[in-house]
């Protein structure tokens, strides 16, 4: 089999919102389901977290975890080999750990709420912010080979404005078929804005991103959204 050029991992970049999409409604008839043969929200819930991680691999986590033992790491030269070490350090633990509670609590109030569509837009979001990050953020020389191969293949700007563009048809697509409430257009701006915090910050703090940073700012993204729908669930029933 050949080996992948940088080519080919860079075609993959066009397709991050539609991915998101799809796992985002996976996700949704799992919960449809769930709820619909009424088991307790809590275990449902947690099965949907289940679920995703599972579909992804736990990846993103995994690169999370890197990120916060980078970020509890001392020595501003060795971060990025601190993120390097397979072993999961008591911060990069912490971290997860953290995330994974904020999810599983924030699921159990849409669930609850019937707030699905949230979980929904969570995930092609977090994936639109990271494409961001790979068009006009910068990236860190001591990044892994992976990092550097997909980053290398993006074609700046139009990788991201082809995610723009899908993310806002597939979005309105949703608006109507669902008679979503207008407030979900202004929601989704606010998520945007509020986690491109986490995508200069993680740039500012590591001089540039890796891979594992990218799926920390997803991870961080996904709560982002999860925790303000549920902080303004009110506006979006």
């Amino acid at each position: 089999m050949p080996k992948a050029t940088k080519e080919d991992w860079g075609r993959i970049a066009p397709y991050f919102v539609l991915i998101g999409f799809i796992l985002g409604f996976i996700l949704y008839f799992f919960s449809r389901f769930f709820t619909s043969h009424k088991l307790p929200v809590m275990f449902s819930a947690l099965l949907i977290l289940l679920i995703w991680n599972l579909i992804t691999g736990s990846l993103h986590l995994d690169g999370l975890m890197d990120t916060f033992d980078g970020i509890n790491c001392q020595d501003k030269d060795r971060k990025v080999e601190a993120m390097k070490d397979s072993r999961i350090g008591a911060f990069g633990a912490i971290g997860g750990i953290f995330v994974i509670l904020f999810k599983l609590i924030a699921l159990c109030t849409i669930l609850l709420n019937k707030l699905v569509f949230v979980l929904v837009i969570s995930l092609p979001l977090a994936r639109l912010l990271c494409v961001y990050s790979f068009t006009f953020l910068s990236q860190n020389q001591k990044s892994g080979q992976s990092s550097s191969l997909l980053l290398s293949g993006v074609k700046k700007p139009a990788d991201f404005l082809v995610n723009l563009f899908s993310f806002i048809v597939l979005f309105l697509c949703c608006y109507f078929t669902f008679h979503l409430r207008t407030f979900y257009v202004f929601f989704i701006f606010i998520c945007f804005i509020l986690s491109l915090f986490w995508a200069y910050w993680l740039n500012n703090h590591f001089k540039g991103h890796t891979g594992d940073t990218f799926g920390a700012l997803i991870e961080l993204s996904e709560v982002t959204v999860l925790s303000l729908g549920v902080i303004l669930r009110n506006y979006l029933l």
